[in-house]
């Protein structure tokens, strides 16, 4: 047998210049920096989601629970209403166990009896109606109770509404 020799030049040897490795990392900046865009924009667009998701949530479940409170109003005794006040952002009642709850708006935070409910409250209004469903003012007259309620984020604003008819009117 005879044994093979590799021959390894010694004077010219395969490689990249410095120009091709200038070119190579150029292209590979730009290509990184498209990339970089790319993500941030998916991150701010995830961002944004969430925001708008924490906000809708909040707003639907304070509207679910005015909605459940305001079923429960205690009927009028002795010609004295149960709601003390009607037709503005301040609503204030006596549920049917002699609890008085009241809701009001303080900036931009839904407040029940003083406590926090939800966050991004832009607008806050309670309306009372009469049996024909013509506004009252008059908290005796009243036979339904509408909510409406606007929450809003830096990108996006959604308003809720609610009539309710009280379980003792």
């Amino acid at each position: 047998m005879k044994a093979m020799h590799i021959r390894i030049p010694t004077a010219h040897m395969p490689g990249f210049s410095l120009v091709e490795l200038i070119v190579v990392i150029a292209v590979l900046g730009v290509v990184a920096s498209m990339g970089v865009v790319v993500v941030r924009d998916g991150m701010l667009g995830y961002l944004r989601g969430r925001e708008i998701t924490s906000a809708d949530w909040q707003g639907r479940l304070a509207l679910e629970r005015i909605a459940r409170e305001l079923r429960d109003i205690a009927p009028p005794a002795g010609g004295v209403a149960s709601i003390a006040s009607c037709g503005g952002s301040t609503f204030a009642f006596s549920d049917i166990n002699g609890t008085p709850i009241s809701y009001t708006q303080s900036a931009s935070t839904l407040l029940r009896n003083g406590q926090p409910l939800a966050d991004n409250v832009t607008g806050l209004r309670f309306y009372c109606l009469q049996s024909n469903v013509q506004a009252t003012i008059t908290p005796g007259a009243a036979y339904y109770v509408t909510v409406s309620m606007v929450v809003s984020t830096a990108n996006t604003s959604a308003t809720y509404r609610s009539t309710v008819k009280p379980r003792n009117f």
